[in-house]
């Protein structure tokens, strides 16, 4: 499975980068299913998508 940061979009690594896994209820249904959402996000300080750094950030992983 590929890992994006939902902060950058860029790939995380696994392996070799520092990432958390966030989990959150995204709804439930009346017999009492609960639907998760999952979302990873670098550790270390990212830019926004779209911005020049994330960008630079994303040059450097390639």
């Amino acid at each position: 499975m590929i890992l994006l940061c939902e902060r950058c979009y860029a790939p995380i690594d696994p392996d070799t980068e520092g990432h958390y896994r966030l989990s959150h209820i995204d709804h439930a249904d009346a017999a009492g299913n609960v639907t998760w959402r999952d979302a990873v996000v670098h550790t270390a300080p990212c830019a926004a998508a779209g911005s020049h750094w994330a960008h630079e950030r994303q040059d450097r992983a390639a």
